[in-house]
């Protein structure tokens, strides 16, 4: 009988919250278990084992291991949306021949990628101030598996098979908790990426058990390139550009915060980061999910605006609900334990990095939305923007090099100012964050994207 009642009542929920709602809430609800068990990780274990000197060093080689993977986040990021494609249409010969693919295209690269680092990350070891050691083979694994990642993911959404990524997203976070309980205490940094490259790589696996009947004898693999290699070619080139602004952004973020500031104030950085990342939780479900439903929809022609407006409100407003929290208790929390209270002057810092983030990232539902509809324009005043907070950041904190061409007075004028800190660090990536949203949101108005009858079968940018 309580069965049957649960039963009842689940399906009444789930239709009036509709498929995306439903599943993004089900995901939610995985990655909150998960973030507790990544908080625990993030904020206790790594800074047990990793000594502060170093603590500041973890972002940015994650962020070099991303960047190292950028052509094979281009061809899988292009892959995925053809994936999508393909799951949606049943074309399943198509599906298998572009995942075949993919696998193959991940092996060559990976020699490619550990051949090239060899040449450019010994100067990067030195800037972030970390001994070589076994870093190098972890971090463009690292790369590798979080390029291909998606992929396989992409895959399962094109195919609504949401229960397993409900159930991978469950797993990882224990799994990434018990790895680095053993490789923590031993390696430090080496273990950390071990802890992260090893969720991934069984994400990876699941995803491919689940899609086993995509590889079966009975589906024949069809040339996809034959239909869609024009498409794949023409989506790729902008698509590309977008994938590496955004790293870009994100290294030079991170790079710049250890490489000009100093240890104590990168290590905060990372301290800070682990809670500000809370409040995009509530945003990066709703993407995982949007993407599928908006491409879908956007092979059928059909308009996706109100979900498009839901996404970027609940995304923002679960964000800012997170600041508002920290605002409140921020000094109670960092006081809870030893290793946090040399850390309580940021809570300002954390509270500012969470709004950025809760902006950030109700801003990539609308990219999101874009990319998913093959729609490009955004690029215009994304990328310019980009770039700008790119040179700007890393010249000003770097502005010691451009002692011989400017007058000394403006140097010395520099010097006082202080601009490698990490307060003002936040303000610009802050300053940018924000003008980039309000760019979004008159986009979106000019575009007609507040009107009911605005379709997402425009023509591609």
């Amino acid at each position: 009988m309580i069965k049957e009642y649960y039963s009842q009542l689940k399906k009444q929920i789930k239709s009036r919250l509709g498929d995306q709602w439903w599943y993004t809430l089900i995901l939610f609800v995985a990655l909150q278990f998960g973030s507790v068990i990544n908080a625990f990780i993030g904020l206790w274990l790594v800074p047990k084992y990793v000594p502060q000197e170093e603590l500041g060093a973890l972002l940015p080689l994650a962020q070099v291991g991303l960047a190292l993977g950028i052509p094979l986040s281009i061809f899988c990021g292009t892959l995925s949306k053809f994936v999508n494609k393909y799951a949606t249409h049943g074309e399943y010969g198509k599906l298998k021949a572009l995942l075949r693919d993919t696998g193959l295209l991940t092996l060559f690269l990976f020699m490619g990628m550990m051949v090239y680092s060899r040449y450019v990350i010994q100067p990067v070891f030195e800037r972030l101030r970390v001994a070589e050691g076994s870093l190098v083979l972890l971090i463009v694994f690292s790369g590798i598996v979080t390029s291909v990642t998606p992929v396989t993911n992409m895959a399962l959404q094109g195919l609504k098979s949401f229960r397993l990524l409900a159930g991978i997203g469950l797993i990882m976070a224990p799994i990434r908790l018990g790895v680095m309980l053993i490789t923590l205490p031993i390696r430090g940094i080496s273990g950390y990426f071990v802890g992260q490259i090893m969720p991934n790589l069984l994400s990876i696996i699941l995803s491919a058990f689940g899609l086993r009947h995509i590889f079966a004898r009975t589906i024949k693999a069809e040339s996809y390139w034959r239909s869609d290699g024009g498409a794949i070619l023409k989506y790729m080139i902008p698509y590309g550009l977008y994938i590496l602004l955004g790293t870009a952004q994100g290294t030079c973020e991170t790079f710049v915060i250890r490489h000009r500031l100093p240890d104590f104030e990168s290590a905060a950085y990372y301290m800070i980061s682990r809670f500000a990342e809370i409040g995009a939780m509530a945003g990066m479900a709703i993407i995982f999910v949007m993407f599928p439903y908006i491409s879908e929809r956007h092979e059928k022609g059909t308009s996706s605006n109100r979900r498009l407006w839901q996404s970027m409100a609940g995304s923002l407003f679960a964000g800012l609900v997170i600041a508002i929290i920290f605002w409140q208790m921020g000094s109670w929390m960092f006081s809870l334990f030893l290793p946090w209270h040399p850390y309580m002057p940021f809570v300002k810092q954390m509270v500012l990095l969470t709004v950025l983030q809760a902006v950030r990232i109700s801003g990539v539902c609308f990219v999101t939305h874009e990319v998913a509809c093959n729609r490009f324009g955004f690029l215009k005043y994304y990328g310019s923007l980009l770039v700008l907070e790119i040179v700007f950041l890393y010249g000003i904190t770097g502005f010691g090099f451009f002692a011989p061409f400017i007058p000394s007075e403006w140097i010395e004028s520099l010097r006082i100012f202080n601009p490698c800190r990490l307060d003002f660090v936040l303000m610009v990536m802050m300053a940018s964050t924000l003008l980039g949203f309000m760019m979004v949101l008159v986009h979106a108005f000019v575009s007609g994207f507040h009107l009911k009858e605005h379709s997402c079968d425009l023509p591609a940018d």
